[in-house]
């Protein structure tokens, strides 16, 4: 039972994880195959018009699965590497934040007392396990997301609470920095072997979106701008034994 909780709170994070990179500029349902994996993403941003020069606050939701042609169990994520236009924006400069001890062996309600001032986002996560001479099961748990930055290093705090049936809680981070070329924002994340790599997340939903006052000024978390009419995001997931899945993903945007 321990060994099977363990494994589940790690795909859950890895799920959860999953969700807040991807949560860049995503308007309709794609996707993204490489051999036999296949990931369907749908998310969405509103509104999408937007201003041309001064970022204006948006909401992301944003929900997801990971699924095999040959309908087999998907292999474990080890790495997940992104990167987001340069018109999107994650502001945290006076947002109250959260330290990782804050959050560890706790509920979902006593993660929200410990740090509701800093919680950005909602969601769930969903895993799927298989141990050897036994049927695959799947196991799901909510997703809260916090801010973690300090200074001017920006971090997100995951926190995924799962019963499988022994109640666990899962506690990692997605280190933000800078981006390459047309994208300003990256995020990355090496995800733990799931009990060799048997554990793997096969769904997740999220929503994103925190305004707060800073120095008498309302801000906002998420905050974008459209300049050209479109927003892009690209990501690099790779899995234990199975090949790279890689994509980059353009959406219209209205400037106004």
């Amino acid at each position: 039972m321990r060994m099977r909780a363990r494994a589940i709170a790690a795909a859950l994070g890895a799920a959860a994880l999953l969700s807040v990179g991807l949560a860049a500029n995503l308007a309709t349902a794609q996707t993204v195959r490489a051999g036999n994996l296949i990931a369907d993403i749908d998310g969405k941003i509103t509104p999408t018009k937007l201003p041309k020069a001064k970022p204006a606050p948006i909401t992301l939701k944003l929900s997801g699965a990971l699924r095999t042609a040959d309908k087999t169990h998907p292999p474990a994520i080890k790495q997940i590497y992104l990167e987001f236009d340069r018109n999107g924006h994650l502001n945290t400069k006076g947002l109250p934040s959260c330290k990782v001890g804050k959050l560890q062996s706790t509920l979902t309600s006593q993660a929200k007392r410990a740090c509701g001032s800093a919680l950005i986002g909602t969601g769930r996560a969903e895993a799927q396990i298989a141990f050897p001479e036994q049927a695959p099961f799947s196991a799901g748990g909510p997703l809260l997301i916090f801010n973690g930055s300090k200074g001017r290093k920006q971090m997100l705090i995951l926190h995924v609470y799962a019963k499988v049936p022994a109640p666990t809680t899962f506690v990692t981070t997605a280190k933000i920095g800078k981006g390459k070329g047309p994208y300003g924002i990256s995020a990355r994340v090496a995800v733990p072997t799931i009990t060799s790599g048997q554990g793997s997340l096969i769904g997740y939903r999220s929503k994103i979106r925190k305004t707060f006052r800073y120095k008498g000024r309302k801000q906002s978390v998420l905050s974008a701008t459209c300049r050209n009419g479109r927003l892009r995001a690209r990501g690099d997931f790779l899995f234990s034994g199975a090949p790279k899945l890689s994509g980059t993903v353009t959406r219209s945007c209205r400037p106004r």
